[in-house]
């Protein structure tokens, strides 16, 4: 039977599982799940995704509740299941056929399935370590209540003033280095100014890592990548 094509939209909400699929469980020790959500967290700075919960109750099971956020969900759950296989460094596979997405088609769908994820969570364990949109818990979470998701989408589009093209960003950084009575070239050279923009551009577009890189004089996806780590960690 032929796979069933995914729902593809780069600024929805998914609900995404993933089993485990080897001897071994994907959760073997605590130290097992505190390395996954540095993982994720690394993941999140990366593609600047939305993430609204996560759950790590079971031995071989994770869940994710995410706003895409203009990125693409192939890469950010490549990045994730490459990165934790890459730790767990295993002769078999890791995981159990590729990880399921369903798409929350509005935000009561998704406040249903993260109380559902959490329905048996204990307060003050568990709860705020592995299964999670507590605000104080170890990765940065973006709930937003349905009230407020509702008022914002009945205001704006997924994405204020989205930059699709490489094209339209030049035209976009462009104007910026008039405002700043600064040359391309010199704007450019300004490294903290430039890296404040790589980190508005990225928030702002759907350009790639690499688009990115382009863009801003020729750096690599690597270098973009720091830059964006560097940002998110002040």
């Amino acid at each position: 039977m032929a796979r069933k094509a995914r729902i593809k939209d780069p600024y929805g909400t998914f609900h995404i599982t993933q089993s485990g699929g080897g001897q071994k469980l994907l959760f073997e020790k605590e130290e097992d799940r505190t390395e996954f959500l540095e993982i994720l967290k690394k993941a999140q700075t990366q593609f600047q995704f939305k993430l609204y919960a996560y759950c790590l109750l079971s031995d071989n099971q994770y869940h994710l509740v995410m706003d895409l956020n203009g990125a693409d969900m192939s890469k950010v759950m490549k990045s994730i299941n490459i990165g934790y296989a890459m730790y767990k460094d295993q002769k078999e596979p890791l995981f159990k056929d590729r990880y399921k997405s369903e798409l929350l088609k509005d935000p009561e769908d998704a406040e249903d399935v993260v109380k559902t994820l959490h329905k048996n969570g204990i307060p003050g364990s568990l709860w705020n370590s592995y299964c999670t949109y507590d605000t104080e818990a170890p990765l940065r979470l973006d709930w937003i209540s349905p009230i407020e998701k509702r008022a914002d989408k009945e205001n704006t589009s997924p994405c204020r003033n989205c930059m699709e093209t490489l094209e339209e960003a030049e035209e976009k950084l462009k104007e910026v280095s008039v405002e700043k009575r600064l040359s391309l070239e010199e704007l450019l050279k300004e490294k903290e100014i430039r890296n404040d923009l790589i980190l508005k551009f990225r928030k702002n577009s759907t350009l790639s890592l690499k688009e990115l890189g382009t863009l801003f004089g020729g750096l690599s996806e690597s270098s973009i990548c720091k830059i964006l780590n560097t940002a998110c960690e002040k």
